[in-house]
């Protein structure tokens, strides 16, 4: 039989900031629980997708996510 562990998830607080052209127009905050940091970010920006802000509209536009832990668990 095979054991499948599982990674404890820690509650991460995630800032995703929009841009165009290099020029920043609007952050919003994620709350996402993941088991680092690195895939709080790539949950966060999954998650920005359906932002107001990603409007395919607005030229040149680029995402950057920034992960911060929490003491919630």
């Amino acid at each position: 039989m095979v054991r499948h562990a599982r990674a404890r998830l820690a509650t991460f607080l995630v800032t995703v900031d929009f841009f165009s052209g290099g020029e920043h127009y609007a952050s919003e905050t994620y709350t996402i629980d993941a088991a680092n940091w690195y895939r709080a970010e790539l949950a966060a920006l999954e998650c920005s997708g359906a932002s107001i802000y990603d409007d395919p509209r607005i030229p040149e536009r680029s995402r950057s996510a920034t992960a911060r832990a929490t003491d919630r668990a």
